[in-house]
């Protein structure tokens, strides 16, 4: 009975970790809060887990566990289908769409697993299941659609798309536009022109209409809004405290708990400081994007390399998934890119028409899935893996 009883609770505390990371995420993770959650001692996780790490780790192995099970029930729905490529738009936008919105605990331990702040060995192996869980699906998936080809293309967009699909603005608007990317990527497959979007042109355009305007503080509060910015690039929005952002920018604590009084207000500053930050570089790649092709495809290998390390870009996507107060930026955040893709897609491909949105935002998924997937390897060996990833993308289409 003892015994029963001990992992009931080891159970409800892995429980309660998924449950956390889905509404407040790994900064609401604490030693006290899961005791709550759970209803058991704080010292459970002590006694039967050695740490609060090793209980973190076992909670994204049982995600993962929960996630391959899933993978393997949508394969096996497919039983007895012809292999057809033009079946494959289909299979892929409601994958996304159901493994959003039906697997979302899931899905935020993935995305969780993959911002572990943790330098050891557990934190890359966790990530690493991840990509071999999904590498695996995706091998099974397109060689069931004829699409082997494309299997690199296909993981990488799907680990974008997912995360981009977390981000809730319009219902309507964004399944159809997650169909018509899907249409898109089958095209690309296939060789085939690329299909109309009106659903991702409509956001589109309302997104550029109502990007949000980079916040005109006084400049003390710029500077605490750079600090809080900077703290959750580098640890996370636990990081983010009145004292460090207070030492970050050379402030007392009185001047910072004086201009923005909660917690609440320094993050909506860092994010804020974020996006405004993130919008400038990729202004700035695409206005100086290279007329050479071979320059202008190792200046973004190299840019995708030295922003691995940076999460802060991710950290304001979950959080704008979890936070409706912070939803205006999900607009942005999903339908405005492809700028710098669309210049790099010219250039290396002189030969074609010139590319739309949908091409580009494309690209842009695929590229940013890149900077994720490969955050684990040294400097030359993801600047290396980068470029090839990008050429072989390119050269499919």
């Amino acid at each position: 009975m003892i015994e029963t009883t001990a992992k009931s609770s080891d159970i409800r505390l892995i429980d309660a970790v998924i449950d956390i990371w889905e509404t407040g995420g790994a900064d609401a993770v604490s030693a006290r809060q899961l005791s709550a959650n759970a209803d058991v001692p704080a010292s459970s996780i002590y006694h039967h887990f050695g740490s609060l790490e090793q209980l973190l780790v076992l909670a994204q192995e049982r995600a993962q566990r929960d996630a391959r099970l899933w993978g393997q029930d949508r394969l096996a729905q497919m039983d007895g289908l012809s292999t057809d490529s033009r079946a494959f738009p289909g299979f892929f936008a409601g994958l996304v769409d159901d493994w959003v919105h039906d697997q979302r605990g899931v899905a935020f331990a993935w995305r969780e697993g993959q911002l572990l702040r943790t330098k050891s060995p557990a934190g890359a192996q966790v990530r690493a299941g991840w990509r071999t869980l999904w590498r695996d699906f995706w091998e099974q998936a397109c060689d069931r659609f004829g699409l082997s080809h494309g299997v690199d293309m296909v993981d990488h967009l799907f680990e974008n798309e997912a995360f981009l699909h977390m981000l809730k603005w319009r219902r309507a608007v964004d399944r159809a536009g997650l169909d018509e990317l899907a249409q898109g990527i089958g095209a690309w497959l296939m060789g085939e022109a690329m299909p109309a979007s009106p659903w991702r042109d409509f956001a589109r355009n309302l997104a550029m209409a109502q990007a949000p305007e980079p916040p005109d503080h006084d400049p003390t509060t710029a500077r605490i809004a750079e600090a809080a910015a900077a703290l959750v690039e580098e640890a996370g929005p636990s990081g983010v405290t009145h004292r460090a952002v207070a030492e970050r920018a050379e402030l007392t604590l009185g001047v910072v708990s004086h201009k923005l009084r909660t917690k609440s207000e320094l993050l909506q500053a860092g994010y804020e400081g974020i996006y405004v930050e993130a919008a400038s570089r990729v202004r700035a790649r695409a206005s100086a994007a290279a007329a050479d092709a071979a320059a202008a495809l190792d200046g973004i290998a190299d840019f995708l390399t030295v922003s691995r390390g940076g999460r802060g870009v991710d950290a304001l996507h979950l959080a704008v998934a979890r936070d409706a107060a912070l939803r205006p930026f999900g607009l942005q955040l999903r339908y405005l890119r492809g700028a710098t893709s669309r210049s790099l897609l010219s250039l290396l491909r002189p030969d074609h028409p010139e590319p739309g949105h949908l091409e580009a935002a494309i690209l842009s998924g695929f590229l940013a899935a890149v900077t994720r997937l490969h955050a684990d390897s040294d400097a030359d060996h993801a600047r290396a893996k980068i470029r090839a990833d990008i050429v072989r993308m390119i050269a499919i289409r």
